[in-house]
């Protein structure tokens, strides 16, 4: 039975020009097999992954002197490379409602029987396999993740002899001690909710669990229901505190980090809720500056419960270039290209390769210690933010604006007309 990829008639092809090559050795057959036309595969990616992927390219070429790379990094919706002719060979894409939607709408080659044969099941726990699974089937190759936790500054909590909580009573004791001494506990991109939402996410999580917080992503539980106005209700009481930087609403990412671990100058906040990927802007040495812990535990009750951004690659089935960027994707899912994403997808520091263990001595602490968070949860979920239709986007952006501002202000705080946004 062939794939829908026609990875039999590549290998089949492959055997036949050595077949002929032999036998033009021994005088037979007809002159010099024909060299291949150049080919360039188009290929649209994130930033901070570059040393990973020039690698597998090299090695790709070697087999395939004829082809070329032509690396985009994202600049506009994933969905309009799709649209757009011509689509391009490779993407480098995250789970999440674009690619439900692009899977939905037959946009993407069916990798499942690659899937199966190159064992992916075998390089992630149960929880992670499930952000790559719809309907039975696989239509992107995994080959990272991104954890996420409250990143703090080390050098401030050694300052005031603080430890890493556990529990949300510690977590508000700690907070507390911060604001009392002067220093504001959080940071938060407040103009970019990609980040900025990882409190909803978790607060949603810790509170209600895992099953309501999927009902909640997959639209069965609305906004207006009392569990969910209640992690809404305990975010704005943190801000109420004044345990949010005043300029929050106004930071970007890269703000709300440089305000944790300043490339010069004092930091104006002692921690913030990321995950690595969003450290690319940051200089090894502001990097080495952060720590971090486990979003606190709030109800034991709870299962354990982790929100990551998992990366893979997908083919679009409109690939001028496809059976040679399924080709290339039959390199990345080999136990050789396994190899080489566990060495250099852990050594850009911003993401976890999907086969990698916290018990490997190779890869960078922090990286062991993300792993191990993740290893550890029952339940893995995609952020809210990348659940969410684009046409959702304003209604988040002002949620999140109003939530950031309102609460303490003097001037009012209405959270059900703020939540009827998102309905």
């Amino acid at each position: 039975m062939s794939t829908l990829f026609d990875l039999i008639p590549l290998r089949s092809a492959a055997i036949l020009i050595v077949v002929i090559s032999l036998l033009s050795a021994c005088g037979f057959g007809g002159g010099p097999t024909p060299t291949p036309e150049p080919i360039t595969l188009r290929y649209v990616t994130f930033a901070g992954l570059d040393v990973a992927e020039q690698t597998l390219f090299e090695r790709f070429r070697s087999a395939n002197p004829h082809v070329s790379f032509a690396v985009e990094q994202y600049n506009r919706a994933p969905e309009e490379y799709l649209t757009t002719s011509p689509a391009p060979d490779l993407m480098l894409i995250t789970p999440g409602h674009f690619l439900d939607n692009a899977m939905a709408s037959g946009a993407l080659t069916d990798l499942t029987d690659l899937w199966a044969g190159a064992d992916a099941g075998q390089m992630a726990n149960p929880a992670l396999q499930t952000l790559s699974e719809r309907g039975g089937r696989q239509y992107y190759l995994p080959t990272g993740y991104n954890w996420n936790g409250v990143y703090y500054n080390k050098q401030i909590f050694e300052q005031f002899g603080l430890q890493p909580p556990r529990t949300w009573d510690e977590f508000l004791q700690l907070s507390e001690t911060l604001w009392l001494n002067g220093v504001t506990p959080f940071a938060i991109s407040g103009s970019d909710p990609f980040m900025g939402l990882l409190w909803f996410d978790y607060l949603n999580l810790r509170l209600n669990g895992p099953v309501l917080h999927q009902q909640f992503l997959a639209g069965d539980v609305g906004a207006d229901d009392p569990r969910i106005r209640l992690a809404f209700e305990l975010w704005a009481s943190l801000v109420e505190k004044g345990y949010f930087l005043p300029t929050s609403s106004t930071m970007s990412i890269d703000d709300a980090l440089a305000a944790v671990v300043p490339a010069v100058g004092a930091p104006q906040a002692a921690m913030v809720l990321s995950g690595p990927a969003f450290q690319g802007a940051l200089s090894p040495q502001q990097r080495s500056a952060l720590d971090f812990f486990a979003f606190p535990i709030l109800d034991f009750a709870q299962p354990p419960a982790e929100v990551v951004m998992a990366i893979g690659y997908m083919v679009p089935t409109q690939a001028p270039q496809r059976d040679t960027a399924l080709a290339f994707i039959e390199l990345l899912a080999s136990s050789e290209g396994r190899a080489l994403l566990e060495t250099d997808v852990a050594a850009s520091g911003l993401y976890a390769p999907m086969s990698g263990s916290p018990a490997d001595a190779s890869l960078p602490p922090n990286v062991r210690q993300g792993i191990e968070l993740v290893q550890t949860a029952e339940y893995v979920s995609t952020p809210y933010f990348m659940q969410v239709a684009p046409t959702k986007w304003p209604a988040l952006f002002t949620l999140q604006r109003r939530i950031l501002t309102e609460p303490g202000s003097g001037k009012g705080f209405e959270l059900d007309s703020i939540l009827a946004t998102l309905q």
